[in-house]
């Protein structure tokens, strides 16, 4: 696209040629042309930009979405992160201790994390502790925390001495972004679902909140059976969320197909590299960002795809900084792997090179 000095340069070369004067630029047609010259380029970046939302490889946000809902797909709403906690006393009290419904509590940390309990509970007397079932107040994956970094009563209750998760708070997922729902509008053009193939119930089980991948195997249990196995953003998928998918899936079926669902298996994938940077540039920051895109990469995989070292190379080359790379071949290499298996990244190893 023309930038707007390009355009003002051809319309003054035009009015040259055809006046044999230049324009003054504090003059009124010179005044003019700036500001035609203005819409014009404003017109074109509009065009451009409408241009970009006509076809789902780069459309973007609302017009994605209607890309999506004419091929009967819907982007995937994000999930909160669920676990219990345990409101604690350090020495028994002589009278109950009422832990209200709706209490907050948070893990700490540069981005704190706020959890709601979802009933009320009671630390009678004599009793110690009480465990209590949580729901992270806003959705996305930076609700599924680790054990023990739910600390913080936000809402203190009077008696508690303090409050700890025994178990991570998991299931949290993002809300879909545009690359996700780009690459199943994508993959529902390449694989038409009809209703009994594998990309039927690939497409089904990915459209549930929460799923992230699905991989499907035919007959993995004899004539008429259909195996389904899918996870979420954290690795884990719950019970609830399969027997959610399972629920689904049975109700989509065809008939007389006994269908089964089950967690991903996922399979770690180890990178070692020597990496050299360009001068002026920072290795471990560079190392950083490759980092990143390698995990970025794992993030793109489907259910059952290969490891391309190809491709992982492709991803270290377009860093900032990065000059040239070369793969251990010892210990890194290409992979193949099953439906019911899906590559994760594993130990990311990047060296400098030169320092082998």
């Amino acid at each position: 696209m023309q930038s707007y000095g390009e355009i003002l340069n051809r319309m003054t070369d035009y009015y040259r040629e055809k006046t044999g004067t230049e324009p003054d630029r504090a003059s009124d047609i010179g005044i003019r042309m700036e500001i035609l010259a203005g819409e014009v380029f404003k017109a074109y970046s509009e065009m451009n930009w409408l241009k970009n939302q006509m076809f789902p490889e780069t459309a973007e946000g609302e017009y994605l979405d209607l890309h999506a809902g004419q091929r009967g797909l819907k982007r995937k709403n994000g999930t909160k992160s669920t676990g219990s906690v345990d409101f604690i006393l350090e020495r028994p009290l002589s009278y109950d201790v009422e832990i209200p419904q709706g209490t907050i509590v948070a893990a700490g940390g540069d981005e704190p994390v706020q959890f709601i309990t979802l009933s009320s509970a009671m630390i009678y007397s004599g009793r110690l502790a009480v465990t209590v079932d949580i729901e992270a107040v806003e959705e996305g994956s930076g609700g599924n925390v680790r054990s023990g970094e739910i600390n913080i009563m936000v809402m203190p209750v009077l008696g508690v001495d303090r409050v700890e998760n025994g178990y991570a708070a998991e299931n949290g997922s993002d809300r879909e972004s545009d690359e996700a729902l780009r690459a199943r509008v994508i993959d529902s053009f390449v694989n038409i679902s009809n209703g009994t193939n594998i990309a039927f119930y690939k497409k089904t089980a990915m459209a549930i909140d929460g799923v992230v991948a699905a991989g499907v195997i035919p007959r993995n249990r004899g004539a008429g059976t259909v195996d389904v196995f899918v996870t979420t953003s954290d690795g884990e998928p719950s019970e609830e969320l399969l027997e959610r998918v399972r629920n689904v899936l049975r109700s989509e079926r065809e008939v007389n197909v006994d269908i089964e669902v089950g967690a991903l298996e996922l399979v770690s994938f180890d990178v070692y590299v020597y990496l050299g940077v360009k001068d002026g540039w920072n290795f471990n920051d560079v190392r950083s960002s490759c980092e990143t895109a390698v995990e970025e990469y794992f993030r793109t995989l489907s259910a059952g795809e290969q490891v391309y070292l190809s491709k992982i190379g492709e991803c270290i080359q377009h860093v900032e900084g990065v000059d040239n790379y070369l793969f251990e071949r010892n210990l890194t290499s290409e992979s193949a792997i099953t439906e019911d298996k899906i590559f994760c990244p594993g130990h990311i190893f990047i060296m400098e090179r030169g320092a082998y």
